[in-house]
């Protein structure tokens, strides 16, 4: 399951790189997903559910502030091609076929490293450094989105009425 996981979240970055027309709207439900999957990857390995739960209350309050603040401010016009949306499903069949075949050819994944009395301090050492690793790449992704979105149409987020 944690291959899966993780296959899906490469996936997901793949395909936010690759889609030049994405709105805002999908940004942020593509960063919902992948906290998402980033809180099922942290429960797998440090088995503390109120944890997750806070992380992701915090998280999806702050994406939707943010949501509703670009979406209010930022014109959203969506520019579909017949060859992008041929490109972008041929994209998403062939990593999904890679992504099959990574799954069944890997054999399955033993936690015998995580432990839930394990104090704060290891989260840097190995087994437990994924869900950190995971947190990190969570926020960089933030901030590509929240500049991704800025960028969008190269106009300012607030217009200044005087």
């Amino acid at each position: 399951m944690l291959k899966f996981l993780l296959l899906t979240i490469m996936i997901m970055i793949t395909l936010i790189i690759f889609n030049k027309n994405i709105s805002p709207v999908n940004l942020m439900m593509i960063l919902i997903m992948f906290t998402m999957i980033t809180l099922i990857l942290n429960y797998l390995i440090n088995k503390k559910p109120l944890y997750c739960m806070m992380i992701f209350i915090s998280m999806v309050s702050g994406n939707m502030i943010m949501f509703l603040y670009f979406t209010s401010l930022i014109n959203n016009y969506y520019n579909k091609s017949i060859k992008s949306i041929i490109n972008y499903m041929l994209l998403i069949i062939f990593l999904m076929f890679i992504m099959l075949l990574i799954y069944y050819m890997m054999p399955n994944l033993k936690f015998k490293y995580f432990n839930s009395h394990m104090t704060i301090y290891k989260i840097y050492t190995y087994p437990l450094c994924l869900s950190t690793f995971m947190l990190i790449l969570y926020l960089i992704l933030t901030l590509l989105f929240s500049m991704k979105i800025c960028l969008f149409k190269h106009k300012p987020l607030r217009k200044i009425h005087n």
